[in-house]
């Protein structure tokens, strides 16, 4: 092998230190580059965070906004409970005058069904009658027609004859 003088050595030595210089330098740019990009993430989350900081704060005061709605709703339907209470005190007599009008309304329909058969009756009464009273003003005549029979012959002694 061949010797190296301390002249190459020291070349050599300053070459690599210039290569380790310029990738130091190279890593530290990447370093400081990611850093900047760092620092702009950083400051993009703080702004997003009084973003929802403010969100918060306004939730929270529209949280008191419902609560106090909530609240009246409550109210409300508490009152609501209590005017149930008496229109289930009326809904009550309410029936009872409901089961009158239908006890009401079935005696109306019996009366109406009584009264159809006596008029029925009153009808075949009097269709018995008005045939009962022809029948016999026909035969009626009949005989006072027998009776003026211009040859003085019955129908009756014809008959027997």
């Amino acid at each position: 092998m061949s010797d190296v003088t301390r002249q190459e050595l020291d070349a050599k030595l300053e070459a690599i230190e210039a290569r380790l210089d310029t990738r130091l330098a190279s890593i530290s740019g990447k370093i400081d580059a990611f850093l900047a990009v760092q620092a702009e993430r950083d400051k993009a989350l703080e702004q997003r965070d009084e973003r929802l900081l403010e969100r918060v704060n306004s939730s929270i005061t529209l949280s008191n906004e419902w609560n106090q709605k909530f609240r009246l709703i409550a109210e409300r339907s508490v009152e609501a409970a209590l005017s149930a209470d008496e229109s289930a005190k009326q809904a009550a007599t309410l029936k009872t005058h409901f089961w009158a009008s239908v006890a009401a309304q079935l005696l109306a329909v019996a009366a109406i069904v009584v009264g159809a058969y006596f008029a029925n009756q009153a009808s075949v009464l009097g269709i018995a009658s008005s045939t009962l009273s022809a029948y016999q003003a026909g035969k009626a005549d009949s005989q006072h027609a027998v009776q003026q029979d211009p040859k003085g012959d019955t129908p009756n002694a014809a008959k027997q004859q």
